[in-house]
């Protein structure tokens, strides 16, 4: 989604007074970063929609007709996960997106949901890590995005290894036993009345699971 400026906008200054620009302290930056991670009013329903909709739109930029998988929290396996076909990314292009707020790659096209670079880190507004693992060239790499004792938002590589799967991301988010059910009611909601081109592929659901 392209982000309009308005690059017309006039100042008229009666005096030439001292001025200068606004910024942001490195060392304020996790007041910030918090209030942006935790500015969703329902958590749940900001997982789904938002890495969801990250999973949908790295399909359509690589033009992948392979549907997202969505995997459903279990007693077995309470993990909620949404995996893409898209590119995959680059142990630098991961560092480089999960290290930056407000950094997005989706900025100069109308084709996307997202644009401002927020979104991937909605999983932290409901735990405090996810696990984000990337297939891409030949490798699975595995990384845990969490949020620090400090409030600091932080990202390490935990695991690489030669994979033959097809490129793409896959998000993983740990859900709590007294929220499974309602993940999978958020799920059923979100995409109830998706068009059947962009039905996600569900693990874990029964045959009549979207109506």
């Amino acid at each position: 989604m392209i982000i309009t400026e308005n690059k017309s906008k006039q100042v008229v200054r009666s005096h030439d007074f001292e001025e200068v620009n606004c910024t942001i302290d490195a060392e304020d930056m996790r007041y910030v970063a918090s209030l942006l991670r935790n500015n969703y009013s329902n958590t749940r329903l900001a997982v789904v929609r938002e890495i969801s909709a990250n999973a949908l739109d790295a399909n359509l930029e690589a033009g992948s007709t392979r549907p997202i998988k969505i995997k459903l929290p279990t007693a077995m396996n309470p993990t909620f996960s949404v995996r893409d076909f898209g590119g995959g990314l680059s142990q630098e292009d991961v560092f480089g997106l999960y290290s930056k707020y407000g950094k997005s790659t989706k900025r100069d096209s109308n084709n996307y949901i997202g644009a401002f670079g927020i979104g991937k880190f909605a999983p932290l507004s409901y735990g405090d890590n996810f696990t984000c693992v990337s297939y891409h060239n030949g490798s699975k790499i595995s990384y845990n995005v969490f949020v620090d004792e400090s409030d600091d938002t932080k990202i390490v590589k935990l695991h690489e290894e030669p994979s033959t799967e097809p490129s793409g991301l896959s998000i993983e988010v740990a859900v709590s036993e007294d929220d499974r059910n309602e993940f999978r009611e958020v799920v059923q909601k979100f995409f109830e009345f998706f068009s059947d081109d962009e039905m996600p592929k569900f693990i874990g659901a029964e045959d009549d699971f979207i109506p």
